[in-house]
């Protein structure tokens, strides 16, 4: 998530709030996950895969 922020280059306040939203979703999802579990697992997959499509997809939209 460093590497994200540092690469978006945002102004300090957009940092903070880009770095206190990462931070709410981080607890959220340890509170909900306790421990690597089959649904924990299933929940890091799909995320995974929302990402890899929206990377791909905001590359192709915005890129050179």
């Amino acid at each position: 998530m460093s590497s994200l922020i540092d690469a978006e280059q945002a102004p300090p306040e957009r940092r903070d709030r880009m770095i206190a939203s990462f931070n709410r979703s981080y607890v959220a999802y340890e509170a909900t996950y306790r421990g690597c579990t089959p649904a924990a697992e299933l929940a890091i997959s799909r995320y995974i895969t929302e990402g890899a499509k929206l990377s791909r997809e905001i590359a192709t939209r915005y890129g050179n």
